[in-house]
């Protein structure tokens, strides 16, 4: 019996699983070696994430923009949070705390702490991913209207998760980093 899967997702997370295995192997030398720890144990559960949609994916009753929206969100959404928490670790966020408030990274100011930021917000396109997945396991059957109205919803929720981040990454105050 072949079984099918994503090849990409499977590919991701296990990258995402060595990386996530060799992060808190720096934490000598590590602003903030909590944030490493908080960077392996990311790593790791995002993987299984990947694993699990990786299955999924091939089976699920969306047309292809979808797919590929749902697709793109997902690496994007997950590799921008471990990166992200990786330079939270190295770069520092607080001595006792991964997500310092509802503020930026104290300590460090310009452009890596945007940067960081913006890595972190843009890990909110993986909950689009599972929102277009869910279209998928719960519709009943495919037609030329209902592709239309699925992929006019996912590039609906892209564009208004992208605005979420930009004003996000304009009033961090309202962020909940």
């Amino acid at each position: 019996m072949k079984i099918s899967y994503n090849k990409t997702f499977v590919a991701s997370g296990l990258v995402m699983i060595f990386i996530g295995l060799l992060a808190p192997m720096a934490h000598k030398h590590a602003a903030a070696p909590f944030g490493l720890l908080q960077a392996h144990l990311i790593g790791e559960v995002q993987a299984l994430l990947f694993f699990c949609l990786a299955f999924l994916w091939p089976v699920l009753n969306l047309p292809k923009l979808s797919l590929w929206i749902g697709d793109f969100s997902l690496q994007l959404g997950l590799w921008a949070n471990m990166i992200g928490t990786l330079f939270i670790g190295v770069l520092g966020a607080g001595k006792e705390q991964y997500i310092v408030n509802q503020d930026k990274i104290p300590g460090y100011h310009g452009i890596w702490n945007d940067f960081t930021n913006l890595l972190i917000n843009l890990s909110a396109y993986a909950a689009l991913t599972i929102v277009i997945a869910l279209i998928g396991v719960l519709r009943s059957k495919q037609s030329t209207g209902s592709d239309k109205m699925v992929n006019v919803l996912s590039i609906t929720l892209f564009i208004f998760f992208g605005c979420f981040i930009a004003f996000q990454m304009a009033f961090p105050e309202y962020s909940n980093l």
